[in-house]
């Protein structure tokens, strides 16, 4: 028996799960967690030392989504301060639960469905010593197809410096970790390096990034901006190298201790509408 699915399935499960030689999964933990990930690029998702809870009241957040191809993207997150010490927490599930399973004889009805998913918990930190800031992520990972499964860990290190009032600079290092076999092979974590400049200008920031996937054979290079008027906040982004070219935007919204927030992707992929919305609130 096979599994027979529609083409953008396929093409989801190669991003998100499988690949030749199972040599590429776990691509979903390079996907966008949230909302505010795709307005505001400088987030503690790319880079944990931009984790900084410091002074303010604990946030708790929930990110719901459909990326490529109808992929379920959920997300749960705490931020807060845990003594002197910035702190972050975030529970994530991405995945597909509707592939059939069909024999080799065709029928109008398959045999059954099943899913396949991948899901994390991140814990994160971050602490400033001067016009530094460190950061700490390790997130436990599980990934399952069908009847097979794999777990793991990996480590995100980060590093910002405020250069001055209108100037800061940072770099992160990602997906440094391990997998148990997966079938008869070990999956290998996206590893991913960014580096990152940010020019603020009274309630805007303009930004240019770059990142280094080991997955994907040339940088991606990002260049946007974010501003900020009352209670309302938006951005956008250029993403692209020589074989893609996207662009991230969002718009969010302040009501006092809540905040909601959308975002989108679009690009050349011509395999969905990334979007995602989020819901956060400020805790007593």
């Amino acid at each position: 028996m096979y599994s027979r699915m529609p083409s953008h399935f396929r093409i989801v499960l190669f991003l998100l799960l499988i690949a030749k030689g199972m040599s590429t999964g776990l691509q979903f933990i390079s996907l966008p967690t949230s909302a505010y990930d795709l307005i505001y690029i400088q987030t503690a998702w790319r880079n944990p030392s931009l984790l900084n809870s410091a002074g303010k009241s604990p946030e708790l957040s929930f990110a719901y989504g459909k990326w490529f191809g109808d992929t379920e993207n959920l997300s749960l997150s705490w931020k807060g301060q845990i003594r002197s010490v910035s702190s972050g927490l975030k529970f994530r599930y991405v995945g597909i639960n509707d592939i059939e399973l069909r024999s080799n004889t065709p029928s109008s009805k398959p045999i059954g469905y099943y899913g396949a998913y991948g899901m994390s918990t991140k814990a994160s930190t971050s602490f400033a010593q001067g016009n530094f800031r460190y950061g700490l992520a390790l997130q436990m990972i599980s990934m399952q197809i069908y009847q097979d499964n794999s777990s793991g860990y990996a480590a995100d290190f980060g590093i910002s410096w405020q250069m001055n009032k209108v100037i800061t600079l940072s770099g992160s290092a990602l997906n440094l970790g391990k997998m148990n076999n997966f079938r008869n092979q070990k999956p290998r974590l996206p590893t991913r390096y960014i580096s990152h400049a940010s020019y603020r200008k009274d309630n805007g920031h303009i930004f240019l990034s770059m990142e280094k996937n080991e997955l994907i054979e040339k940088p991606l290079f990002y260049l946007g901006s974010t501003f900020k008027k009352d209670k309302i906040f938006f951005g956008a982004t250029g993403m692209l190298n020589d074989k893609t070219k996207s662009l991230l935007a969002g718009v969010g919204i302040n009501f006092g201790i809540y905040t909601f927030s959308y975002g989108f992707q679009y690009g050349n992929q011509d395999i969905g509408f990334p979007q995602i919305i989020d819901i956060s609130f400020r805790l007593p």
